[in-house]
This record gives C-alpha cells, structure tokens and sequence, in this order.
C-alpha cells in the first residue's frame, strides 16, 4: 500500500515548575492621585489633550522627572519605595443625549511586573534589569481608531519566528485588551478570557448583556530595550516587544530585557446597564483601538534592582516579596498640585463635554490632532514644547447617570466595532472627519455566548516544533497546553498510524490567580 505523510498538531506541556523566569508580582495601587489634563511626556510643562487617570507618587506633574517624584510625599501604590507614575486614559460613559460620566473603578489598579526573560537576536540569553530611574516609555497608540490585523482575536503564532515587524505595529495592537468580566450569572457557570484577548472596545449593547461584573482594561508594555532612557518624540523607538507580546525572543538592536510592565483596570460598566449611550475613552476613543499608557520610572534605594532579584514568589503577592515595605495611606493620597488654571476643571461629569474639550473620533481614519487628541502617541506636544495640566480626586464617583437608547461609532460587528483597514499614510493629508456623536441607532443583535478561548503564548525551550500555546479555563484552575507539529505516517488500509513517539505528548499545567495570566501559579481571585 502507499503511504503519506501528513502534520499533525500535537498537545505537549509546557513544565514551568518554579523557573524564575515566570516570576512575577503585582503591584497594587488602592487610590489614585487624580484625574487629569496631564501628560510630562507628551505635553512636558503644559495642558494634554485629554484626561488621563493618574496613578503613583504625589510629586506627579507636567513637568515630572524621577528626582521629582521621589520627594513624593505619598503613593497611591501599595510600595512605599515605589514613587514611579503610571497613567492612562479613563473611560466614560457617553448618554445619548451627550451627557458623559466616567466609568468609575473598581480598585485595585495593578501594575504587573513580569520577570519573563528570553534570548536575543542572536540566541545569548537575557538577564532581566531593573528599570533606572528616569526611564520612560509609552504604550499603545492615541491616535489610532482602527485596526490592522485581521479580526478582534487574531491567531499570535503568525508573528512567531523571524522578527519581520519592525515597527512593532502588530504587536502595540496586540497589547491592549478588553477583558469582559463574568463571575457567574446566578447559578450560572463562571465565565473567563484569556489576558488580551480582545483587542477592540465592545459595543454597549453587548457589554450590558455578557458583561455584568464589568469590563478589564489591559496594556502590555514592551520589554526589550536598546538602552535608551527614552524613545523620540513618540517615546517608543527605545523598546520593542518581544516575540509573543508577553515573551520570546527581543530583535536585533534591542538586546536589553527589562520587566514586562502590564496595566490593569477593571471599570464598573454595570452600572449603566440599561441605559441609552455608548462607552468612549479620556482621549475621545470610542472604538478601544487608541487605548494607551505612559510610564516613568522612579524607585528609592535601590528597590527595584533588589526586587527583580529576590521577588520571585510564582504566586504574584506583592506581599511575600521581602524587599517591599507597605503604605498605609495608598488610598487617600492624593496630588500635590494642579496649575490654577485647571483646579476647578470638571473630569467625573456629568458634562456635556470631554475634559478640555477633547473631541469624540469614531474612526476609521486615525484621529485628527487639534481637536483634543493632540499628539502622536499619548497627548499634544513632546517633551519640550509647552503645555500644562489638570485636576481630580480619586476616580470612583457614584455615576449614576440616567440617559437613554443607545448610538455607537459606526463600524460594528457582534462584539462592536471591529473594523479592517491598512494603517493610513499621513493623517494630515486626509480628508477631515467630523467626529458626530451619534450617526444612527445601532442595532442590537443577541448577544453572544461567552466561551473560555485560546491564546497564543511563548513556548517553553524545549517544546520542540511549538506552533502556539493555548489556554483555558475550568472550575477556576487555568490549563496551558503547547501545540506542536508532528509528523505522523500513515499506511492507508493499516489498522493504526504510525506516528513519531512525541506525537500526541500531553502533559497539562494547571495554575491559579486572579484571571486567565500566562504564568501564574498560585494566588487567590479577588474579587
């Protein structure tokens, strides 16, 4: 009889066992410092463009350097020795009669610090540094209403291999997140998705329906790093990502391997279930594609160099790292100044406008600038062009905003809004878009079921032929399994395949945390 041969992919394990490689903690931050027209990366010494959610030392400012933030007088982090700056856009909530309140949140906030090391270009192994002090970077990108990947969950292990994305756009777009969070409805099954999963900010309409315990912002920041303390004018040229997002392998020029910095927020969307509007970040993003972040380091006494080495607890407890001394006073404090200009300026609503007047751009061009999405990638101005700041306690108001049926950006699909396009040459020579806030009533399909679904991963070193890592979740453990391709014979007729002695290897690693992550092992969801 002839014979053939064929791949076929086979489940192997991925045997983390206690690698330190997949150390990691979170750093919880209880409070926030405010809501505010700041950015010192983007608009160093003046106003931003649009609202950001402030989290970190007190010293914060438009004009922040990491010797500033160290006379911090607090933190809203839980790290005394922590003073670095974290922020990111808020999200509100848009009525269809134009009124907007922000989503508040739901504390923690938490910085994820991934000790996750891989190999160079080259193949040289990487050891993990600390981020100096001064070090900044942006995430993301707060221009962009559009994506340029195939669909809202694209298989990762096509950007696996050869390093071909240069500008690391497939993988910004691949760092941000939408996680829909779903406990369990009464005496329903709990529900989860993987980290990143999806990469696009759904409709209301199907938030409401599979979403009642809210929704998890997430961005993952790049890791590799060329040993520049900064990037340009965007702040990004200095760092990349890594293979798979989270881990691999860094390109060429980027040798460096710092931790892998991950923000998570969880926003109460449920508590505008029922009413009419739409959901719309600080910078006047409805669409979730501009989801961005900004980060600038600063840690006393050595703390961080000190943690990346001896905090390598696989259950991610911030409090079983030895380094780290404890803040009482996390969740009340507060900035320490604002410019007079700014101090009475509205940031929770409700308002019949962005802060600063930032204009809603649905997209799909890339948002214009000047119209309160000003800048390249987080704001107005670069560092060294003027503009100032803004004001705001802690962003947990009772939004309790009543408002009616409900208008989105006008490309939408069953999770909302997903929509293809190549990335557009020059924005400044497209036609003008006129950002209207409601272009017609969306339609609401039934809401579809929520499922536990894969995704991609770096494979362990010796998972030989690896294709991609998929993860579930069941009764709350988490199962990670490595796809690899085999190469199987069969006989036609034979009662049996004969197949290599790998194929169809299976081992399964099961973990705990708090959400569907790539490495966890141990912890307790918090709920």
């Amino acid at each position: 009889m002839p014979s053939r041969s064929f791949n076929r992919a086979a489940v192997a394990a991925l045997a983390l066992g206690s690698n330190a490689v997949d150390a990691f903690w979170r750093l919880e931050c209880p409070g926030s410092i405010g809501l505010a027209r700041i950015d010192p990366l983007m608009d160093y010494d003046g106003v931003s463009g649009h609202v950001h959610a402030l989290k970190g030392g007190s010293a914060f400012s438009a004009k922040s350097t990491a010797d500033d933030l160290l006379k911090s007088k607090c933190t809203s982090c839980g790290v005394v020795q922590d003073k670095s700056a974290y922020w990111a856009p808020p999200l509100y909530f848009e009525g269809d009669d134009g009124t907007l309140t922000i989503v508040p949140e739901k504390p923690p906030f938490k910085a994820y610090y991934e000790l996750n090391a891989g190999k160079t270009s080259d193949g040289k192994d990487q050891t993990i540094e600390a981020f100096p002090n001064g070090f900044q970077m942006i995430a993301g990108d707060n221009l962009r209403r559009n994506t340029t990947l195939s669909g809202p969950d694209p298989d990762e292990s096509g950007l696996k291999g050869p390093y071909t994305d240069k500008t690391n756009n497939e993988r910004e777009q691949l760092a941000i997140g939408f996680n829909c969070m779903n406990y369990g409805f009464s005496g329903g099954p709990k529900k989860e998705e993987p980290t990143l999963y999806r990469h696009h900010l759904p409709e209301k309409s199907w938030i409401d329906a599979n979403c009642p315990d809210g929704i998890r912002l997430e961005l993952q920041f790049p890791s590799c790093w060329n040993g520049e303390m900064d990037g340009g004018e965007d702040h990004k040229d200095h760092v990349a990502y890594p293979e798979w997002i989270n881990g691999g392998n860094c390109p060429a020029g980027f040798d460096k391997r710092f931790p892998q910095l991950m923000y998570e927020t969880i926003v109460a969307t449920e508590k505008f279930i029922g009413k009419g509007g739409k959901f719309v970040l600080g910078n006047g993003d409805p669409t979730g594609y501009g989801y961005h972040g900004d980060f600038i380091s600063a840690w006393a006494d050595g703390a961080l160099d000190k943690a990346v080495a001896e905090c390598t607890d696989l259950s991610g407890e911030m409090k079983k790292c030895p380094v780290f001394e404890f803040a009482e006073d996390a969740s009340s404090c507060a900035i320490e100044s604002l410019p007079d200009e700014l101090k009475d300026e509205l940031n929770e609503g409700p308002m019949s406008s962005l802060p600063g007047g930032c204009e809603i751009q649905s997209g799909p061009e890339r948002a214009k600038k000047g119209k309160g999405a000003s800048g390249s990638s987080s704001g107005g101005k670069s560092k060294g062009a003027p503009s100032p700041v803004n004001k705001s306690k802690a962003e947990s108001p009772a939004a309790q905003q009543e408002s009616s049926p409900v208008v989105d950006a006008p490309e939408s699909k069953s999770e909302g809004g997903v929509s293809t396009e190549t990335e557009p040459k020059d924005e400044d020579k497209k036609e003008k878009h006129a950002a209207e806030k409601a272009p017609a009533p969306v339609a609401v399909a039934p809401a579809p079921e929520i499922t536990d679904a894969p995704v991609a991963s770096p494979a362990a070193e010796n998972a030989g032929n690896a294709v991609r890592t998929e993860r579930y979740t069941s009764n709350g453990i988490v199962y990670e399994n490595l796809v690899v391709m085999q190469e199987v014979t069969v006989t036609e007729g034979a009662a049996k395949a004969k197949r290599t002695p790998e194929a169809e290897h299976v081992k399964r690693h099961g973990h705990r945390h708090e959400h569907v992550k790539r490495h966890a092992h141990g912890g307790r969801r918090l709920r």
